[in-house]
């Protein structure tokens, strides 16, 4: 299955070689998004899973955490602060430590492809269901 992600990242070269990373898997970065504001403009648009940098120029991503929860989407934390910048309520959310490693994004990416294949409401889901 070929995820459609949205990847929010403030720090341009960081957010370019994580775009590299999902593409060499095979996948598609739908939607960038380097602020708060624009990460929470993007929310409802076609895509299967996110990333979230937690800290985008001083703001937190936990408001675009609880848009994608409240629409049933994926979404994985990416930190160099490790778990503690992720609010309680999204506790149970994946976090990829920065720098992370290629084969912890496959595997992240892996899961949210599982994740997904389990539902009918995206058409990354139902494309894989064509024989």
């Amino acid at each position: 299955m070929v995820l459609k992600v949205l990847l929010v990242e403030d720090e341009a070269l960081i957010a370019l070689m994580a775009q590299d990373m999902i593409e060499g898997l095979g996948h598609e970065v739908a939607y960038t998004a380097s602020s708060l504001k624009d990460a929470l403009d993007v929310c409802g648009r076609d895509f299967d899973c996110a990333l979230l940098d937690v800290n985008l120029n001083g703001d937190s991503s936990m408001p675009v955490a609880a848009s994608l929860k409240l629409h049933g989407r994926p979404f994985a934390f990416t930190t160099g602060y490790g778990a503690g910048g992720v609010d309680d309520e999204h506790r149970d959310a994946p976090v990829l430590g920065k720098p992370y490693a290629l084969a912890e994004l496959e595997s992240m990416l892996d899961g949210f492809a599982a994740q997904l294949a389990g539902t009918s409401s995206t058409t990354s889901s139902v494309d894989s269901n064509r024989g």
